[in-house]
């Protein structure tokens, strides 16, 4: 309920300034990190294997309602699964986990969120050809954490679902080189970066952190391909649950601008 009513107002504050832009692709990202109640951290990697790379659907839309402020919502579904022999020898929930016993699990993350951006400082700016800006970002994120973890020697299971949302803020650098004179096949080359951290409300709370960057094609005004890399990490706390974890990997897909 929550991306179709942010869609919504987006939708409403539409002006004529830019183009709206929809975003849609595939994040390939590997999950990493801790999970902690009430003993040892169990590692992702280490104790358990649930760190295979998969495959996220990522979609994202923009608009600039007015010159220079810049709305954008993005949404991403991630869920990772497994099985095996344990390695170590924790306490989780109460529950043992001894070295040698045969596991299995889960961890779902899904995320919804809203950004605004206000492109004040432009350094470098020669009409529409070539543009370098600088931006602060502020607004809020949502993120859904579901975790399982199931000691199948000792038939014992432990399960936590939980939901924080963030506020965060941070700097975006965007720059555009219009290259129809130079490439037949491109119209121009975007490069976008952007550095997001904030705190967690829910629960007892906790902190996250984004660092994204990538690189855009646009074949004409309206159609683009875009590359990247994406991390975003969690460290969010619920009694003596901590989930202290986060996502990386390569993005890829494509942009319409209408």
């Amino acid at each position: 309920m929550m991306f179709p009513l942010l869609l919504s107002i987006c939708l409403s504050s539409q002006g004529v300034s830019e183009p709206a832009m929809v975003r849609g692709g595939v994040w390939l990202p590997r999950l990493g990190g801790t999970i902690t109640d009430g003993g040892g951290a169990i590692d992702f990697e280490a104790n358990i294997d649930l760190h295979n790379k998969e495959s996220v659907p990522l979609i994202e839309f923009t608009v600039e309602p007015i010159q220079d402020i810049v709305m954008s919502l993005s949404f991403f579904d991630f869920e990772a699964s497994g099985s095996g022999t344990y390695s170590g020898n924790d306490t989780y929930g109460g529950m043992v986990m001894a070295n040698g016993n045969e596991w299995s699990g889960s961890t779902a993350i899904q995320s919804v969120g809203f950004e605004a951006a206000w492109e004040v400082w432009k350094p470098y700016h020669t009409g529409d050809s070539t543009t370098l800006s600088f931006a602060p970002v502020v607004g809020f994120r949502w993120f859904g954490v579901k975790t399982i973890l199931t000691n199948n020697t000792a038939s014992q299971e432990v399960q936590h679902q939980n939901s924080w949302i963030a506020l965060q803020g941070g700097l975006e650098m965007e720059f555009s080189w219009d290259m129809s004179d130079t490439a037949s096949f491109v119209d121009s080359l975007g490069i976008n970066a952007q550095l997001l951290a904030g705190s967690m409300l829910g629960h007892d709370g906790g902190s996250m952190w984004t660092i994204q960057a990538g690189i855009s094609l646009y074949f004409s005004q309206s159609s683009s391909a875009f590359f990247g890399y994406r991390l975003q990490e969690l460290y969010a706390e619920d009694g003596n649950y901590i989930f202290d974890a986060g996502l990386q990997g390569l993005f890829v897909g494509g942009e319409l601008r209408f």
